[in-house]
């Protein structure tokens, strides 16, 4: 297994304007996907993906992190196999390949590789 970094930070938003102000102006973080409900910052060599969901978000509950892998079908069942609760891999519309899981505190996580000839 080669892990290989965190892949992107998703997080929901109540409000996506006053997020995009804040990561894009005040931050300084560069806007790269811009859609309705939906906006992208790249940091580094880290991206930010947020999510209007409409109403009030709770803190703890709504920022997923997903790791990047070499293998995700390797690795669903790799933790498959220690006992760890998967969901079943799924295929993105917008070309990644992922499963989620959770930690002992009950935090969810993915593992995600790109595809579709993404890198």
């Amino acid at each position: 297994m080669a892990i290989k970094g965190i892949f992107y930070v998703f997080a929901e938003v109540s409000d996506i304007a006053r997020s995009k102000k804040f990561y894009g102006q005040t931050l300084g973080w560069e806007l790269n996907t811009d859609e309705k409900d939906v906006a992208g910052f790249a940091f580094g060599g880290a991206y930010l993906v947020i999510y209007a969901t409409g109403k009030q978000v709770a803190p703890g509950t709504s920022l997923y992190v997903e790791v990047q892998v070499d293998d995700v079908n390797a690795e669903h069942a790799r933790l498959k196999s220690l006992g760890v609760e998967v969901s079943e891999p799924r295929d993105q519309h917008w070309g990644e390949r992922n499963f989620s899981f959770r930690d002992p505190d009950g935090h969810t996580w993915f593992y995600g590789q790109s595809i579709h000839g993404h890198s």
